[in-house]
């Protein structure tokens, strides 16, 4: 499938420092199913705020809190925060600095993966070769996610750093 990421705006505070794109949208059903997100980052110098994750397009009426799993990584200092979820640090990248070194050109990939298992939502983050597990979140029915990257509003040149976006739902097979 071919992603034709388009320029979005999501209502939330947390991103109106950003600007974003989206990346295409995926259902998720009540039901186990690992889905994800994947995105390649060119590194820049000038690039030190990315921001990338799924998160619903939008709220549900009588819902207060969006449900979703995005992250924003501040490569100058090393530290991925979440984004949506109010969990605060939820890591460190080991040699922030080789990311974004003008000798470093290679792609970094950028993950986020879920798997559901019953009402849990477990996800994992993967930055370049490391791997976090990112805080689950408890969810009993059906989601629509979109898939977002961006960078911090200043360097809104950084949008075209990103490549070979995939956006992924697969359901296990049955025993």
């Amino acid at each position: 499938m071919s992603l034709q990421p388009h320029p979005i705006s999501l209502p939330d505070v947390e991103f109106e420092a950003f600007e974003l794109l989206n990346f295409g949208s995926l259902e998720v059903p009540a039901e186990p199913v690992r889905f994800g997100f994947q995105i390649d980052l060119t590194p820049s110098v000038l690039l030190s705020q990315v921001v990338f994750g799924l998160v619903q397009k939008g709220r549900k009426p009588g819902k207060q809190e969006r449900v979703g799993f995005a992250v924003r990584l501040d490569l100058d200092r090393g530290e991925i925060w979440d984004m949506v979820n109010n969990s605060g640090l939820i890591g460190w990248i080991e040699e922030p600095q080789s990311y974004i070194s003008a000798a470093s050109q290679e792609p970094i990939l950028l993950s986020i993966e879920v798997e559901r298992i019953g009402s849990a939502l477990l996800p994992k983050l993967q930055v370049g070769g490391e791997e976090w597990l990112y805080p689950a979140v408890r969810c009993m029915e059906p989601l629509e996610f979109i898939a977002v990257a961006g960078c911090g509003s200043p360097h809104s040149e950084g949008l075209d750093m990103f490549g070979n976006p995939a956006v992924w739902t697969e359901t296990p097979k049955k025993a």
